[in-house]
């Protein structure tokens, strides 16, 4: 930015925080030519497209926010509160979505077959032919009345 700053060139801090701004205005006017390319967006897998398209509509709302705020205007009382409410509700359900499929638990079934198989299952008392003879035995010899 090589403006002529006239009145305000003594003021160092003025003109330090103007050209800091110009820099980062035109860091952001790259950003936007970069992401604007439609070859990147085509490659992307749809989970992305979703965050990508999420991303830039918040990032394009965060720049009007402040271009109102740079204006005198209040943001707050302008139709951008009402879209920027909007985009935390999609970013929300986006978040939902992606979670759902990526920490929700899943059920292994033959795992839980075998689980169920082996809680139910119960094992049948063998009696040994040597246990038998002995119990028929004593229940001969006992005295009957």
């Amino acid at each position: 930015m090589d403006a002529d700053f006239e009145e305000l060139s003594h003021d160092a801090d003025i003109i330090a925080r103007l050209k800091q701004f110009s820099e980062a205005a035109f860091k952001i006017q790259d950003m936007v030519e970069l992401v604007g390319d439609p070859s990147m967006f085509d490659k992307l897998p749809n989970a992305d497209k979703i965050k990508y398209n999420l991303l830039l509509s918040y990032s394009l709302n965060s720049l009007f926010w402040m271009y109102l705020k740079a204006e005198g205007i209040d943001p707050s009382k302008h139709r951008i509160r009402s879209e920027n409410e909007r985009l935390k509700k999609a970013m929300i359900r986006a978040k939902q979505i992606n979670d759902k499929n990526t920490l929700m638990p899943r059920v292994d079934i033959n795992v839980a077959k075998r689980f169920m198989r082996n809680s139910l299952w119960e094992p049948k008392e063998k009696k040994h032919k040597s246990m038998e003879k002995k119990i028929d035995k004593s229940e001969d010899q006992s005295p009957s009345t």
